[in-house]
């Protein structure tokens, strides 16, 4: 079964011409905690993969990161701070990061009983960097299907749509994006 969802997921991410997944590299198993920090403070979540299984109930995510800007500023520039839980278990998630912030970082717990995951975010931002022209996406998956978002270049991550369906006792997912700038 794994072996034929991994095929499907190579397939679909090579027929979209945009390769950004190992197979044997997911960010989190089934069942388990997700806890995935982009490497730098500098860098937002660029790329989101996630497939469901119907057996766990439960999605498997992959995370990539991009800087927010290239050159110039570093890493000691940027102040994070955790979200904590924005959602309960089968309620929505609706989660803006505060003032300049962009998403560096999601962290998510699963619960079998409701077959659910809550959600918390990692949020960073830079001094004299501002988001504008912001966004939402439509639906990046449907339930029981593949997830395979990339923020479109120029663009970054500063906010999290997600409803979750007990019949298919899964979530789908949309994103606030932004450009950034400087103030």
């Amino acid at each position: 079964m794994h072996l034929l969802t991994g095929l499907v997921i190579c397939t679909f991410v090579v027929q979209r011409s945009s390769c950004y997944l190992d197979l044997e590299d997911w960010d989190n198993n089934f069942d388990e905690k997700l806890d995935f920090k982009c490497p730098f403070r500098n860098q937002f979540i660029s790329t989101v993969v996630s497939v469901h299984h119907n057996g766990a109930e439960d999605r498997r995510f992959k995370l990539n990161c991009r800087n927010i800007i290239s050159g110039g500023r570093g890493d000691q520039d940027a102040s994070c701070e955790d979200s904590g839980y924005v959602n309960d278990w089968d309620g929505v998630v609706n989660f803006q990061c505060p003032g300049d912030g962009y998403i560096n970082g999601m962290q998510s717990v699963h619960d079998n009983w409701t077959e659910d995951r809550r959600w918390s975010f990692y949020c960073c931002s830079m001094p004299g960097y501002s988001p504008f022209h912001c966004k939402q996406t439509g639906w990046t998956n449907d339930f029981d299907r593949i997830q395979n978002y990339r923020v479109p270049d120029g663009f970054i991550m500063t906010g999290v749509y997600s409803e979750h369906d007990n019949g298919p006792e899964d979530r789908r997912f949309k994103y606030r994006i932004c450009r950034a700038g400087v103030k």
